[in-house]
């Protein structure tokens, strides 16, 4: 009898400690999706927000020769066949939106040329896309046929090379080039970018003017 009692404590006793222990592995399961979403949450806060402004390179021997990098966030949706560098940003009404870093580069073609003699240099003003390269650098691709290399220098109250035309500017008729180009720009802080040339030349500081 008394065998039939401790055999019958000894049953209780290991289901109770079964019960607690799927307790313990229940809650366990209950905090785990939590702690992945966290995780999600803290990596989508890799932005390239912190370089929306203007960024101006002067030229001092050659003003006209100025450069100009106009940057801004975009929502991605608003691209056509979008390829690139985007993050996850909630707007106001709290929904997730993916967002990239865009904008206009005004620049000329001594970008491009390691020497230039007897003539003077083509201007465009063209759509570009960052993207990170490395940890202290920004890739900033640019596209430009030869149809958007201009005589003269664009200002930037004009935003396009069909608005340029219609303001008076001309098509540079020196040569024929298509500008499809990779430029690396060093981050010194926000507000110094540095380009780097990949022909030689001399790199070029830009400042945060806006």
């Amino acid at each position: 009898m008394i065998k039939v009692r401790i055999m019958i404590c000894f049953l209780i006793l290991s289901l109770c400690a079964c019960k607690e222990a799927k307790k313990e592995i229940k809650e366990t399961k209950e905090i785990t999706p939590k702690g992945v979403e966290d995780k999600v949450q803290s990596a989508s806060n890799d932005q390239l927000s912190d370089f929306v402004g203007e960024y101006e390179f002067k030229d001092p021997d050659n003003p006209e020769e100025n450069l100009l990098l106009v940057l801004k966030t975009a929502d991605i949706k608003s691209i056509a066949d979008f390829e690139g560098y985007a993050w996850e940003e909630k707007n106001e009404k709290g929904e997730v939106a993916e967002k990239t870093l865009v904008g206009l580069f005004y620049g000329n073609t001594d970008l491009f040329d390691q020497a230039r003699e007897g003539y003077e240099p083509g201007f465009f003003v063209a759509n570009v896309q960052i993207e990170p390269a490395g940890e202290n650098s920004l890739q900033v691709n640019i596209r430009a046929a030869a149809s958007d290399i201009l005589e003269n220098p664009v200002p930037p109250t004009i935003k396009s090379t069909k608005e340029a035309l219609e303001k008076g500017n001309k098509k540079w008729e020196i040569t024929e080039i298509d500008i499809f180009r990779e430029l690396i720009f060093e981050i010194k802080n926000p507000k110094k970018l540095i380009l780097k040339s990949d022909l030689g030349l001399e790199d070029k500081t830009f400042k945060k003017v806006k």
